[in-house]
């Protein structure tokens, strides 16, 4: 039976004291399957349904797939999920998971949220801006027009001294949860970062704990991203010491089926190379050894851009023990960290909220068109920087979304109708006027994913690309357009798109989502062009979206 089990009693008690409880519960102690089970066979959902927000949708579909496992129903019955593109649920669905950015606009067309009788806001200590600014909605909603929907915040290391006066008057349940001692090593010297790579230093690591027996079963190894994660597979199979173990990737661009390989359980040793979904949003059964490169993507502005962008960053120590842990779930582990014990010192405690490294104009305006008119005096739980609430005001009133006194234009609810950052919405609804919908469908969908291109991929594969692609010509968009179209056309085939340094599993992502945004297009009745346009004509559905972003070349 899982550690969370042992908190039934108190929950329950709770549920009939409060309508906002905060659960902590260590990682791996079941509270993202086995809380809104218990919700459901206590009663406390009445006729309506338990909607369980995750940060990530590979994390989504996982945990409703085991909780329908669980409780032997198929899935998109009584238990369902939802996540972009994809919905598998149904009207008799009482345990949802579902995306944080979902819940949010479904606000938008039923802010009362009928049929839902809890919110559980899970993996919250992430601090992701959707999860945060729902969390605000819900407690609005909560104080005036459903005071009987229930909100439980749950995280395996969340910090209620900022949580706690925020959702007074709550509830505190906490579970012990059981976890083995794990030994942590550090590098002795620090990677060299022209000459060391994370994943060739990953296999090293491997190969020395292997060789010390330090890996008497399953091994989950942290990479930032897809590529590395491949890189490091690759590199896997030159060493000895993972002959005959399954290696297996874990990250959100994979096939379904992929995702679910490596989680799933075998009669012989396999290695999990993952991003940080593993690091608490999914228990892998079977870990005793855990490398952990210490890099995550994160999201941040990039004012060169005006955009938001990923980056490779250091994680904290937080998230760094959060990974070590994954070692001792079952019994005794190892966990080696790729970074020395000095270098972990000078790492930053804890992660930055989303809300405090990106731009918030997307949220602002899902917000405005909520009915919030003076976002200074949101009740955020950690407001924007007062610079970057300012610089995404003016934005939006640039892209002719607000007007003069902050509210919502037309043309602003109609930006709403894509999932996009309100720079590519206005780029589409331009597209429209200029017939132009599918390159800039096809722009805004390689730009919501990694990036395409490989940078610094070598000399060789350059001007492979240049010899097969072209030059850049007047926009560096037009050559990822064609970029995209040979990965296409060669089924993203892996060696091939290496050659010319092209992300496949980038590239492939890119596929589902134009189409997605084209259907949208066609719903808000876009006109889908017959003909290619000229580049003059998506070169100026582009300023649409970036005419802040102009400048006039010098050389």
């Amino acid at each position: 039976m899982l550690p969370i089990h042992a908190i039934r009693n108190e929950l329950s008690a709770a549920l009939k004291r409060s309508r906002r409880i905060i659960l902590t519960a260590p990682t791996g102690s079941g509270k993202s399957t086995q809380v809104p089970q218990m919700l459901l066979d206590l009663g406390a959902l009445g006729n309506g349904k338990a909607v369980v927000l995750q940060p990530r949708r590979l994390a989504t579909r996982l945990l409703a797939k085991r909780v329908a496992e669980e409780r032997g129903v198929p899935l998109g019955g009584e238990v369902g999920y939802q996540i972009r593109f994809e919905s598998v649920c149904g009207p008799d669905t009482r345990i949802h998971f579902e995306t944080e950015g979902i819940l949010l606009r479904q606000m938008l067309s039923q802010p009362d949220l009928p049929g839902i009788s809890a919110i559980l806001f899970d993996e919250f200590h992430e601090r992701h801006v959707y999860g945060d600014v729902t969390l605000a909605q819900a407690l609005q909603l909560q104080k005036t027009t459903r005071p009987d929907l229930l909100l439980i915040v749950m995280s395996a290391t969340l910090d209620t001294r900022l949580l706690q006066p925020y959702l007074e008057p709550c509830e505190l349940v906490h579970s012990e949860g059981r976890a083995f001692p794990v030994e942590i090593e550090h590098l002795a010297k620090p990677l060299h970062p022209d000459r060391d790579t994370p994943w060739d230093a990953a296999a090293a690591a491997y190969e020395r704990a292997t060789r010390d027996g330090k890996n008497p079963g399953d091994t989950l190894i942290f990479m930032p991203g897809a590529y590395e994660i491949q890189r490091t597979l690759d590199a896997l199979r030159q060493t000895d010491a993972a002959k005959g173990a399954l290696l297996l990737p874990l990250h959100g661009e994979l096939p379904p089926k992929d995702q679910d390989a490596a989680v799933a359980r075998y009669d012989r040793k396999k290695i999990v190379v993952t991003t940080n979904v593993a690091e608490t949003s999914l228990t892998i059964d079977g870990i005793r050894l855990v490398i952990d490169s210490g890099l995550a993507r994160v999201a941040r502005f990039d004012p060169w851009r005006g955009i938001n962008t990923l980056l490779i960053e250091n994680i904290s120590r937080a998230s760094a023990d959060q990974r070590a842990g994954r070692a001792g779930r079952t019994a005794p582990g190892h966990a080696i960290r790729l970074w020395t014990e000095n270098e972990h010192a000078g790492r930053a405690g804890h992660d930055l909220p989303e809300i405090k490294r990106i731009d918030p104009s997307e949220v602002l305006l899902t917000l405005k068109a909520l009915g919030v008119r003076d976002v200074d005096a949101y009740p955020w739980l950690e407001p924007p920087e007062p610079k970057a609430l300012e610089r995404a005001l003016i934005l939006l009133r640039d892209l002719g979304a607000l007007d003069p006194e902050g509210a919502p234009t037309p043309l602003g609810l109609r930006m709403l109708s894509f999932p996009l950052h309100p720079r590519y919405a206005r780029m589409l609804l331009a597209a429209g006027e200029r017939g132009a919908v599918r390159p800039i469908a096809l722009i805004a969908a390689i730009a919501q994913g990694r990036p395409l291109l490989v940078r610094n991929a070598g000399r060789d594969s350059a001007e492979r690309r240049r010899d097969l692609l072209g030059d850049s010509g007047g926009s560096d968009l037009l050559l990822l357009m064609r970029a995209w179209n040979y990965a296409r056309q060669n089924r993203f085939d892996l060696d091939r798109c290496r050659r010319l340094g092209i992300h496949a599993a980038a590239a492939r992502q890119v596929g589902p989502l134009w189409d997605h945004f084209l259907r949208i297009a066609e719903s808000q009745k876009l006109p889908i062009e017959s003909a290619p346009p000229e580049d003059e004509a998506i070169a100026k559905c582009v300023l649409a979206g970036f005419s802040d972003q102009v400048a006039h070349r010098l050389d």
